[in-house]
């Protein structure tokens, strides 16, 4: 009986540079084939390439994959048999320059269901090897890059599957999380940006399976439940908006240390939760704990809104003289006038939940001033389009405290 060279290319990684330090032991960070019992994906896998993105990088736990991935992709091969097509498996490397680390193609002649399933297992025995023995070659990380090979890795004739396993906090430019308020920014906004410099990833008809996201490891400061929320609606709506046929996001969550000896990865400043403090202005920012749907005065998660506010509503029923002063902003798009309408209806609407926890609405004031404040961060470029990270700095209700 003739078998299929399964090992070949991923053992040459293992050999090489890219996978320097890495372990091959069947409980290393989930990248040996446990096989079963995990979760099923929201999306349907089909039978067809699969390219995986992921890196051992700093910042960022070491590489695996979660139970249900593993599953999916046990699944595809122990069906490619069944449907005599040899899928190409592929893995991307997650850095600064993402490249394609290498592919190797699953068959098995195997006459019978146990040797094609001794096959499957010895292959993915090798993949998983690979996997979690990759590690970062370039500092930062440019995961919108990796995700744009693994797209095209997966392409052709049948549908394929790409898997990102990362934290998703990217720090090259287009989409550097470095730059304040894009985390914050809606997702919509930051996809038009991207595609109108043609920055979305080919995508074309392909699962696309987000893991990891919000995930990371020292000294990555760590993020709030509304900031990973923010991150996960991001990057699903830039892998639908890249042709995406369907977006599963896996929710089993990574853990432990990032890899050593491995290129530096610059940290995201992850904003704390606004406090109150006397005599101090506050500012409250558009995000997932108290920002408002685009273009509205409706907030995006209500209950959350109440949970930062609370202390606020306290702060003023502590005392008779306790007195809040909220302040609207925006960013500088349409004109002026419903600038200062929406930003004025936003600061209505923090008041109108401060009053619904207790607070008297007689020392509660609110005005709105649009684009017009001392804080104001150009978030219009030079092509007149709007910024999304500078926009979102800008859609702010200021609170100032007194008493």
């Amino acid at each position: 009986m003739i078998r299929p060279r399964v090992a070949g290319l991923f053992s040459l990684l293992l050999a090489g540079t890219l996978v320097a330090g890495c372990s091959g032991s069947d409980d290393a960070a989930g990248g040996g084939f446990s096989g079963g019992g995990g979760g099923g994906l929201s999306c349907p896998v089909p039978v067809g390439p699969m390219a995986f993105a992921v890196s051992g990088r700093a910042n960022s736990p070491e590489p695996g994959l979660p139970q249900a991935v593993q599953d999916a992709t046990t699944s595809v091969l122990t069906r490619s048999v069944d449907q005599d097509y040899r899928p190409r498996i592929t893995l991307v490397n997650v850095d600064g320059r993402p490249v394609s680390a290498g592919s190797e193609t699953f068959s098995s002649d195997a006459g019978n269901g146990i040797a094609a399933e001794d096959d499957r297992n010895t292959f993915l025995n090798g993949f998983g090897e690979a996997l979690t023995g990759l590690r970062a070659q370039t500092p930062e990380v440019d995961v919108l890059t990796a995700l744009d090979l693994a797209g095209r890795s997966a392409g052709g004739p049948r549908p394929g599957t790409v898997v990102l396993v990362d934290s998703g906090l990217s720090t090259v430019a287009p989409l550097d999380f470095r730059q304040r308020g894009l985390l914050d920014a809606p997702p919509n906004e930051t996809v038009d940006a991207l595609r109108a410099t043609n920055s979305l990833p080919g995508l074309q008809g392909e699962t696309v399976v987000l893991a990891g996201l919000g995930d990371v490891a020292a000294p990555q400061a760590a993020l709030s439940p509304a900031q990973r929320s923010s991150l996960v609606a991001l990057w699903t709506a830039v892998a639908q908006a890249g042709g995406a046929s369907c977006v599963a996001v896996v929710d089993e969550p990574r853990g432990g240390d990032a890899p050593s000896d491995v290129p530096p990865v610059s940290p995201v400043d992850v904003p704390p939760p606004p406090t109150i403090t006397p005599g101090q202005a506050t500012t409250l920012p558009d995000d997932n704990s108290v920002g408002f749907q685009p273009d509205t005065a409706e907030f995006r998660d209500r209950n959350a809104a109440r949970a930062v506010l609370t202390p606020f509503a306290q702060f003023v029923t502590a005392a008779p003289n306790n007195r809040l002063a909220l302040t609207g902003t925006s960013a500088r798009a349409g004109t002026p006038e419903s600038q200062v309408d929406l930003s004025t209806r936003r600061a209505e609407a923090v008041k109108a939940l401060l009053v619904e926890l207790g607070a008297p609405a007689d020392r509660i004031t609110t005005r709105g001033v649009g684009s017009q404040f001392p804080g104001y961060v150009e978030d219009v470029g030079p092509d007149g389009r709007q910024l999304p990270g500078p926009a979102s700095q800008n859609r702010t209700v200021i609170v100032e405290p007194s008493g």
